[in-house]
């Protein structure tokens, strides 16, 4: 378990080493362009863990990225840079390389950003798929702290996950992960979520001059209010005192996967969210909507329901969006 600040975070860029023919990631000093660097925080997937396209689909969503990159969503996912220049990327995507990219770019930085920590919300397949590229047939990782809970750790040493990882972050009284690190502290907040394979945690991300919450999936707004003792999502927040929330907004009603069953796949309707909303004030937050399914009208930009959420004031979370913290 990891007791201090010093120990959890690293102070700069990766720096590949070879040992024994891998790479061991450490943390030189870090160079003059990454002293003193403004911690940031830049989402990096906006879509559900098949992103969109998905694989063997030709709806119209689908159809339309595969014509158009602009309208492709990679699975969820962030990426934050604290003030000593360290990154923690949180959820680990088949899109790394894009992701990496991404991020780079975003931060005027040259590619490809490499991460100094992990940190996972659940053990659903494309919140952990890319951990694999951690490993030995990709980059070659030993020792990258991954931050996640007790449930999640368990799961992935069933899958034989964990090789290039050590644990990292601590834990706080009721269990959850924490991770401080210079001018950013991560703090994991349970949720109920179709618990199948793991527990799920929400992630507050906590700089000076933000605070968001990472929310990308739960089953329901009743469940998840019950669980953090709050009646409303208004007054969740506001005990937040968020500047910013990505929240879940997979399907935007219950009548989007003919033939299924949605039950199966719980999650609150985007319909459901509008509603308990309704238009922004200002004293809310700034809320995007994330992890959207294929079938999600939102994919669409000149759909009704795109219009509706904008005019309610809500945004409909694009990749590369970037603030600082």
């Amino acid at each position: 378990m990891i007791s201090s600040e010093s120990d959890i975070c690293f102070s700069g860029p990766l720096k590949p080493v070879l040992l024994s023919g891998r790479r061991l990631f450490h943390t030189p000093h870090p160079p003059p362009y990454m002293a003193g660097s403004t911690p940031t925080l830049t989402l990096l997937g906006t879509g559900q863990d098949g992103g969109v396209p998905q694989a063997g689909c030709a709806c119209a969503n689908c159809s339309a990225a595969f014509a158009d990159w602009g309208r492709r969503r990679l699975p969820v996912a962030v990426g934050v840079r604290d003030a000593a220049g360290g990154m923690h990327l949180i959820e680990a995507t088949r899109a790394l390389p894009d992701q990496f990219r991404l991020w780079a770019d975003s931060l005027g930085m040259e590619a490809p950003v490499l991460p100094d920590s992990v940190l996972l919300t659940h053990a659903h397949l494309g919140h952990v798929e890319g951990l694999g590229q951690f490993g030995r047939e990709a980059m070659g990782c030993v020792g990258l702290p991954l931050v996640a809970s007790d449930s999640v750790f368990e799961v992935l040493a069933n899958r034989g996950s964990l090789e290039p990882f050590e644990r990292g972050g601590d834990l706080n009284s009721s269990g959850s992960p924490v991770l401080v690190c210079p001018g950013v502290r991560f703090e994991f907040i349970s949720v109920p979520h179709r618990d199948d394979a793991s527990d799920t945690h929400a992630i507050l991300v906590i700089g000076e001059k933000a605070k968001v919450l990472f929310l990308p999936d739960h089953d329901d707004w009743d469940e998840t209010l019950t669980a953090v003792g709050y009646k409303s999502l208004r007054a969740w927040f506001a005990s937040l005192d968020l500047t910013h929330a990505m929240i879940d907004a997979t399907f935007w009603s219950a009548d989007e996967l003919p033939g299924r069953d949605m039950s199966e796949v719980p999650h609150p309707l985007v319909e459901d969210t509008l509603g308990r909303l309704g238009k922004r004030v200002d004293s809310d937050p700034e809320i995007h909507l994330i992890h959207l399914n294929h079938s999600n009208p939102l994919n669409d930009p000149s759909s009704p329901q795109r219009r509706a959420v904008e005019v309610a004031g809500w945004i409909v979370g694009q990749r590369g969006w970037t603030i600082e913290l």
